[in-house]
C-alpha cells in the first residue's frame, strides 16, 4: 500500500526538537556500521537535473531515498520510504518543508556535539527560506546570549531580524564576538576570511552542494583544526571548500566524530553540510511516527 504524505502533514508532524534527536540517533547508528548512505547522484541533461540520495536506517527498519527534480520550470522534493519489515508499505512524502527543517536540525545537532558551551553568541549569514530553520534549530539547542543575522541584502536581513526578534548585523565585524557562525547562502564567492574570525569558533557551512559555490575563503578551511563532513566522498565531489583543503587528513565524517569525540581536538572547527539520504529517512520516520503509521 502506498501512503501519500502532504506538505501540510509534514509541517504539522515534524518538530525541530524531535528531528534533532532522531538525526543524532541516525548518525550514531551510521557510525556503528548499522545504517548506511551513499553520496548524492545527479543526472544532468541540459538544465534538467534529477537528484537521488539513498539511505538505510536500521534502527527504525526503514530504507528509502530523497529524490528531487530541478529545471527551468521549477524544483520539487520528495522522500520515498520502505518499511523493511513490511516492504509492501511504501510512503511518499512531499519534502520541501521536510528538507528545510532537517537541514536546520542537522547543523543544530552537529553543533551541539562539537560545542560544549550551553550559552553562545551566534551569527547567521543568510536570511532566506532555509535560514529560518537554521536559527530555530540553534535556538532549540543553545541559549543565545546574542544572535545576529547578516545578509548582503540589508533589507532581507532587517526583515528576518524583525520576524525572529534578533539583531541585524550591518557588517561582519560581529564575527569576532561569535562562538558559532552558520552560513546558508547561494554565494559563488567567499563571504568572509580567516582574519575576520575570533581565536575560537565553530562554523557551519550549510549553503551549497555545488562545487561552483563557496561561502568561506580557503584560509578559513586551511587554518581550522578539524573539518567535519557528512560523507567524505560526497564532500570531495560537491564542495569547493572541501576540495581545496591543503591538509585533507583533518577531514572527518560526522558519524566518526560523534562516536569517537576524544580522537579529535581543536578550538577551530567547521562542519560542512550538504545533505545525505539517511537524514531525510530519519526525518521521515519522525513524521510517520507522529502520524501513527510507525511505532
Amino acid at each position: 500500500m502506498i501512503t501519500y504524505v502532504s506538505e501540510h502533514d509534514v509541517k504539522s508532524s515534524l518538530n525541530m526538537k524531535e528531528c534533532i534527536e532522531e538525526l543524532r540517533k541516525a548518525f550514531m547508528s551510521y557510525g556503528e556500521g548499522l545504517s548506511d548512505t551513499h553520496p548524492r547522484d545527479r543526472i544532468i541533461v541540459d538544465k534538467n537535473i534529477l537528484n537521488t540520495m539513498p539511505g538505510y536506517y536500521a534502527e527504525r527498519h526503514l530504507a528509502g531515498l530523497k529524490t528531487y527534480y530541478s529545471g527551468p520550470k521549477g524544483i520539487h522534493f520528495t522522500v520515498l520510504i520502505f518499511n523493511t519489515e513490511r516492504p509492501q508499505d511504501l510512503y511518499l512524502i512531499e519534502a520541501n518543508a521536510l528538507g528545510q527543517i532537517r537541514t536546520g536540525a542537522l547543523t543544530a545537532m552537529a553543533t551541539s556535539e562539537i560545542v560544549r558551551k550551553k550559552s553562545i553568541n551566534f551569527t547567521l549569514i543568510g536570511s532566506g527560506f532555509q535560514a529560518e530553520s537554521q536559527f530555530l534549530g540553534m535556538k532549540e539547542m543553545f541559549n543565545l546570549d546574542n544572535a545576529f543575522v547578516y545578509s548582503r541584502n540589508p533589507e532581507h536581513s532587517k526583515k528576518f531580524a524583525d520576524i525572529f526578534g534578533i539583531q541585524q548585523a550591518e557588517n561582519l565585524e560581529v564575527l569576532k564576538e561569535s562562538d558559532v557562525i552558520t552560513t546558508i547562502t547561494n554565494s559563488n564567492t567567499p563571504i568572509f576570511n580567516y582574519s575576520q574570525l575570533p581565536d575560537e569558533y565553530h562554523i557551519n557551512l550549510a549553503g551549497s552542494n555545488f562545487p561552483i559555490r563557496r561561502e568561506a575563503a580557503p584560509d578559513v578551511l586551511d587554518k581550522s583544526d578539524v573539518v567535519i563532513v557528512e560523507n567524505h566522498d560526497q564532500a570531495l565531489k560537491e564542495s569547493s571548500e572541501i576540495m581545496g583543503i591543503e591538509n585533507k587528513s583533518k577531514i572527518v565524517e560526522l558519524k566518526d566524530y560523534i562516536i569517537n569525540k576524544e580522537k579529535y581536538s581543536g578550538k577551530k572547527t567547521i562542519f560542512k553540510s550538504m545533505g545525505i539520504g539517511l537524514e531525510d529517512v530519519a526525518a521521515g520516520y519522525v513524521i510517520l511516527k507522529n502520524m501513527g503509521f510507525l511505532n
